[in-house]
């Protein structure tokens, strides 16, 4: 079995909130449209699978194609093509699907702690945009300490910044 990576690939503002109180990203709208696609395409072309919350699904409900999507659900619901509904932990997750190569870990935040906790997340890619929301939904709000994240990459996109970690 070759091992799978778990990638969080994600938005963040400056003071680390990636929605409003509401759920709501709309903020990020302004964003996407100014001539950069912070190397969305090339890693979404890397990846074999997708994870999303419930909550992120119904807000993002687009069909990943040519990728597996999991939707972690507490309510029961029928797979779709393309789509399996799960409901469990993280860890068990894991262990029942045997995923290959890269896994993108869409969010949200819950299904984020919950990897986390089970020591599940392999890398991170953060892009940090230059707003402060000063409240909302934090992208890390239950989690273990990780005792040391190595820096791949940090690249500019004009004012944005996004950052590349690994776990040594």
């Amino acid at each position: 079995m070759t091992k799978n990576k778990v990638i969080l690939y994600i938005a963040t503002s400056l003071d680390g909130y990636i929605a409003t109180k509401d759920g709501s990203v709309d903020w990020l709208d302004k964003y996407n449209k100014i001539g950069f696609d912070y190397g969305y395409e090339k890693f979404y072309k890397s990846v074999n699978s997708v994870i999303v919350g419930n909550t992120t699904y119904k807000q993002f409900p687009q069909e990943h194609k040519g990728k597996e999507c999991f939707v972690f659900s507490r309510t029961p619901q029928e797979n779709k093509e393309g789509i399996t509904f799960f409901n469990g932990t993280s860890k068990s997750f894991m262990e029942k699907f045997d995923l290959a190569g890269k896994t993108w870990l869409l969010g949200g935040a819950n299904l984020l702690s919950q990897f986390l906790k089970d020591d599940l997340v392999d890398e991170f890619i953060i892009t940090i945009m230059p707003e402060l929301l000063g409240e909302g939904i934090l992208l890390f709000n239950e989690h273990p300490p990780i005792e040391k994240l190595t820096l791949v990459e940090a690249k500019p996109y004009g004012s944005v910044i996004q950052l590349h970690y690994k776990k040594c």
